[in-house]
C-alpha cells in the first residue's frame, strides 16, 4: 500500500465514522464542474450523477461558475442541481457537511475553488483530471486522488513531471471517461437496420462505401488530413462517400480545392441521439484525425459501440489517447499522420468483409469491457468506500495505478501502426514530432484566427 493511500485510509477509518454509515447515512458526494453545458466534461459528470448508487450516496450537481443545457437533464435524473455563478459564500455553504468532493477539472488549480475548501475540507477530494494538467501549489495536496481519463495522458504527466512526480504515485491514477453503452444499445435509442437503411437511400450512399466523421464544426480540433487522405482513398474506390457531420467554411473550401464535392455528404450536428447514432450506423469506417489529438476520444467510443471499424492517426507530440481506444489491428487501425496509410488502412477494411466485421465486434465488447458508464461509476464508488472504511462488495474495478508498465505500453501503441511510409513519409512524421512543428501549427491557427 502506498504511504499516501495509508494515511488518507487512516484518516477516515474510525469506529465512529463507520459507524454513523452502518446506521444509514447517505454519504454526501458533491459532482462539481465550471459549468453544465453540452461538453464532454459535463456529460461525464452527468453519468456520473446518474449511475452513483442512490442508496449509497446523496448526490447534488453543482455547476460552480454557470449553468447550461445539462441543468435540465441532470435534474431529470432526480438530482438535486445547484448553479452558484461564482458565488463561493454559497459555495461555502452547501460545502458544509460534505463527505466527497468530485471536481472535474483540467488540471489548474482554481485558486477561489481551493481556498474555500480548505476552510472546510470534506473527507474525501476527488479530481477527474480531463487534459493532464498540473500547477505547483499548497492546494493541490489537498486533492486526494487525482484521476486521468486516459493512460496517456498520465503517463505524459509523470515524464514532464520528472522526479517531482514520485510523490505522487499513489495520488495520480487512470479512470477513463464513462461511455453510457447500455443506454446507446437501449432498442428505444439505437436506430434499427431498416431506418440506416432508408438515411442512406436518402442521401444515395446505399451502394456506397462510407467513410465517416462526427464532431463540433472546428477548425482547431479537426485535422484537415481527414479530407486529403479521403481525397486519396477515392484513387482507391471512386464509389467512396464521406459523411461529414460538423462543417466549417474552411472545411468546405478544402473540399472544393480538392474536387471531391460530390463525394462528400455534409451534415449538421444534432443534439438528438437516435439520429446521431443513425449517422455513426450508416458509416462503413470511422474516421478520426484530430488537429490537437485526444485526451480520450468519446466520439470514437460512440462509433464503436455502434460497431463501426475506426481508423485513426498516431500523434504523439499532442494528446494521443486515440491509441490506447483503438487497438490497431483489433478494433480497427490506428497509423501515421499521412494520407498515404490512412487511405490504405481504409482500403484494407474495405477490401476485407469479414475483418471489417470483426473489428466491429471486437470495438462493442471493448466498450463494454473497458468503459461501461456502470462499471467506472462503480469504480469510483470502491475507491470512495475503501478510503472512508466502509464495506463493500467487489465488482469490476477499472482504476489503473501508476507504474512503468503504462509507459511500457503506450510507448508500444506508438510504434505498432499500421503501414509502412516511405522516405519522405517518414521525414514527414518525424517533423510533426518536432517543437519547430508545434511552433508552425500555433502561428498557422493564431493566422487563421485574425483572417
Amino acid at each position: 500500500m502506498r504511504i499516501d493511500e495509508a494515511k488518507i485510509i487512516s484518516r477516515f477509518f474510525s469506529s465512529s465514522y463507520k459507524r454513523v454509515f452502518l446506521n444509514g447515512k447517505k454519504i454526501k458526494i458533491i459532482e462539481c464542474a465550471d459549468q453544465l453545458g453540452l461538453g464532454g466534461t459535463e456529460y461525464a459528470l452527468q453519468l456520473y450523477c446518474k449511475y452513483l448508487d442512490k442508496e449509497k450516496f446523496d448526490v447534488t450537481a453543482v455547476g460552480l461558475y454557470k449553468g447550461g443545457e445539462r441543468e435540465q437533464l441532470i435534474k431529470g435524473l432526480g438530482i438535486k442541481v445547484v448553479v452558484l455563478n461564482g458565488d463561493f459564500n454559497e459555495f461555502e455553504k452547501i460545502i458544509e457537511g460534505t463527505d466527497v468532493f468530485h471536481w472535474h477539472g483540467y488540471g489548474q488549480v482554481d485558486e477561489k475553488l481551493f481556498a474555500s475548501l480548505n476552510k472546510n475540507k470534506p473527507r474525501l477530494i476527488i479530481q477527474t483530471n480531463v487534459f493532464g494538467h498540473f500547477e505547483k501549489s499548497p492546494f493541490y495536496d489537498l486533492i486526494d486522488f487525482d484521476l486521468y481519463i486516459s493512460k496517456m495522458i498520465l503517463v505524459r504527466r509523470m515524464a514532464l513531471d520528472g522526479s517531482y512526480a514520485e510523490q505522487f504515485v499513489g495520488k495520480r491514477k487512470v479512470l477513463p471517461y464513462p461511455v453510457d453503452i447500455d443506454f446507446l444499445k437501449d432498442e428505444n435509442i439505437e436506430p434499427p437496420l431498416a431506418d440506416v437503411e432508408q438515411f442512406k437511400i436518402k442521401h444515395n450512399i446505399n451502394d456506397c462505401f462510407v467513410v465517416g466523421r462526427v464532431g463540433r464544426a472546428d477548425d482547431h480540433k479537426f485535422d484537415m488530413i481527414t479530407l486529403t487522405a479521403f481525397a486519396e482513398y477515392l484513387n482507391y474506390n471512386n464509389n467512396a462517400k464521406f459523411l461529414l457531420v460538423g462543417a466549417t467554411k474552411r472545411m468546405l473550401a478544402l473540399i472544393k480545392k480538392l474536387k471531391i464535392t460530390n463525394s462528400v455528404i455534409i451534415l449538421d450536428n444534432t443534439t438528438h441521439m437516435k439520429q446521431l447514432l443513425t449517422y455513426y450506423k450508416a458509416m462503413d469506417v470511422f474516421l478520426a484525425a484530430s488537429n490537437i489529438g485526444e485526451s480520450f476520444g468519446m466520439v470514437m467510443a460512440e462509433a464503436m459501440s455502434m460497431g463501426v471499424p475506426v481508423v485513426t492517426i498516431s500523434t504523439p507530440a499532442k494528446d494521443n489517447a486515440q491509441v490506447e481506444v483503438v487497438d490497431n489491428g483489433d478494433t480497427g487501425f490506428v497509423t501515421y499522420r499521412l494520407k498515404e496509410t490512412i487511405a490504405a488502412a481504409i482500403n484494407q477494411i474495405c477490401c476485407n468483409p469479414e475483418q471489417a466485421k470483426l473489428f466491429g465486434k471486437n470495438s462493442i465488447q471493448k466498450i463494454y469491457r473497458s468503459y461501461r458508464a456502470q462499471d467506472i461509476v462503480h469504480s469510483l464508488e470502491q475507491l470512495i468506500l475503501k478510503n472512508l472504511g466502509i464495506e463493500f462488495k467487489d465488482a469490476p474495478y477499472l482504476i489503473v495505478n501508476w507504474d512503468n508498465d503504462l509507459k511500457a505500453d503506450y510507448k508500444n501503441r506508438c510504434s505498432n501502426l499500421f503501414g509502412q511510409p516511405n522516405l519522405i513519409g517518414k521525414i514527414k512524421v518525424r517533423y510533426y514530432q518536432t517543437f519547430a512543428y508545434k511552433v508552425h501549427n500555433k502561428l498557422f491557427s493564431i493566422i487563421r484566427k485574425m483572417w
